[in-house]
């Protein structure tokens, strides 16, 4: 069959060398360098999850499936392939809290969720593309162009925006997410609380994970109206 458009949710670390058409290993160094983070895959949590409570299941594997696996565990699955290995974290999850004993998985339970796969791809994808990246569509900041793709945004968080772009023009890019909230007159407590419903509004503010945001933009590159 060929021109299916399957919607799929994860790959595994070969279908994903596969897609990049690198060597697993290579994969491995992106995930040491904290470039992709591994999941389990729900299969497995499903099988380990089969005598807890049903109605609580769905969410325990729903949860637990797209935290990302500890550094430690990941080691031993990448040079160990052939054997089972016991976890006792997932995320900040105790397993101890959930299971009766540590869950057992191998390296062909680890995944990488499909819009973690599509974020590095674009990132990476477009590091060479500069020009043009950014186009505004609209004077409020609710609509533009970012490499070659339309996003619309609502009215508070295209102020977060228009307010980052203003502190890049004016040559100190970085501020405290409280101040861009302060700033705008908003009441959400946090700035990704204000994008919570739009998933790509990391590929066009950058966080410092301190507490600071920017405009992933170098200086200079925003274009008014194309």
């Amino acid at each position: 069959m060929t021109g299916l458009d399957i919607p799929i949710e994860f790959l595994d670390i070969e279908d994903l060398a596969h897609r990049w058409q690198c060597r697993v290993s290579t994969i491995e160094a992106l995930v040491e360098t904290d470039k992709l983070h591994l999941c389990l895959r729900p299969a497995a949590l499903e099988v380990a999850l089969a005598q807890t409570q049903p109605e609580k299941n769905s969410q325990i594997v729903q949860k637990l499936s797209t935290l990302p696996i500890d550094h430690r565990y990941v080691y031993l699955m990448f040079k160990d392939k052939e054997h089972k290995i016991e976890i006792t974290h997932v995320g900040n999850c105790d397993m101890k809290e959930i299971l009766t004993g540590p869950l057992r998985v191998d390296f062909f339970d680890l995944v990488i969720p499909m819009e973690q796969i599509e974020e590095f791809e674009f990132v990476y994808g477009n590091m060479t593309d500069k020009d043009n990246e950014f186009k505004l569509l609209s004077d409020d900041f609710t609509c533009f162009i970012w490499c070659g793709k339309e996003y619309q945004f609502g009215e508070q968080q295209a102020k977060v925006i228009k307010r980052l772009w203003q502190a890049r023009e004016d040559g100190t890019p970085w501020i405290y997410g409280k101040r861009i909230l302060r700033d705008i007159d908003s009441n959400a407590d946090r700035i990704k609380d204000l994008f919570s419903h739009n998933k790509y509004w990391r590929r066009i503010i950058k966080s410092d994970q301190n507490g600071k945001y920017k405009l992933n933009l170098p200086p200079k590159q925003l274009t008014l109206f194309s």
